[in-house]
């Protein structure tokens, strides 16, 4: 059976998928998995799975369960679970997430908000590069931003 073949109620299950040269502006609420490989302009938002390709661009407000990003993002990111910024990710604006792995060659460029047991950290404005350039940080007062906890008891 082809991709769209079958059907179930699993939230891994591929629900939608807008591919390389499709552009769409609006809203997108889902359920399930849905992966974008063309532009979006405007606001995402589901408890499922955004998996955004290579040639991936979106622009505007993402509010997602989990995010895997090989693509482009501008604007603000809040996950509810994990973020996974693969080593073609660029993001530019903030992101909210409790979980977060980079890889390699990923670019970000905005504020990150990590939380601790649902409690908000304090939010650091950074610039980073993680293909072996330099890391520099926004705000004046701490030159880099830590990736260890910035917690001084045990």
């Amino acid at each position: 059976m082809g991709l769209f073949g079958k059907k179930n109620n699993d939230s891994s299950e591929l629900n939608a998928f807008l591919g390389v040269g499709t552009e769409y502006r609006g809203k997108l609420d889902f359920v399930g998995t849905v992966r974008i490989d063309g532009q979006f302009e405007g606001e995402i938002s589901t408890d499922g799975d955004l998996i955004l390709g290579r040639k991936a661009s979106v622009t505007g407000s993402v509010r997602v369960g989990r995010l895997t990003s090989c693509g482009r993002i501008e604007g603000d990111v809040v996950v509810k679970e994990r973020t996974l910024l693969e080593k073609t990710s660029v993001l530019h604006g903030t992101l909210q997430t409790p979980t977060l792995v980079v890889e390699q060659g990923a670019i970000i460029e905005g504020g990150i908000i990590m939380t601790k047991e649902g409690a908000a950290a304090k939010a650091k404005v950074v610039s980073a590069d993680f293909g072996n350039k330099t890391i520099a940080a926004a705000a004046q007062e701490d030159p880099i931003a830590k990736t260890g906890s910035d917690d001084t008891t045990i």
